[in-house]
C-alpha cells in the first residue's frame, strides 16, 4: 500500500509529515486529508492563507485543501470507526 504524506503549509511555517500514512490509493488519501481540514477547523484552526497539501510517496503534491475552505467545499464524509 502506498504512502501518503499531509503537510501543512502556510506563509510563514511548514508543518512536514516525514513518516507518511498508508492508504489504498489516492482518492482514499484525498478523503482522508478532507477529514483532517473538518477536525482543524472543528478545533479552531483556521489560519490565513493555508492549505493541506496531500503527497505521495515521492513527495509529490497530488492534492491540496484550502484550511479557510468554504464548508461546501469540503464533502460531508463519514467519521473513522473508533
Amino acid at each position: 500500500m502506498p504512502y501518503y504524506h499531509f503537510v501543512v503549509r502556510a506563509p510563514d511555517y511548514t508543518y512536514d509529515d516525514p513518516d507518511g500514512t498508508h492508504f489504498p490509493n489516492h482518492e482514499a488519501a484525498r478523503e482522508h486529508g478532507h477529514r483532517v481540514v473538518r477536525e482543524l477547523r472543528e478545533d479552531g484552526y483556521d489560519p490565513r492563507n493555508a492549505a493541506l497539501l496531500i503527497q505521495d510517496g515521492a513527495r509529490q503534491t497530488i492534492h491540496s485543501i484550502p484550511l479557510r475552505a468554504t464548508a461546501t467545499s469540503i464533502p460531508n464524509l463519514p467519521r473513522p470507526c473508533e
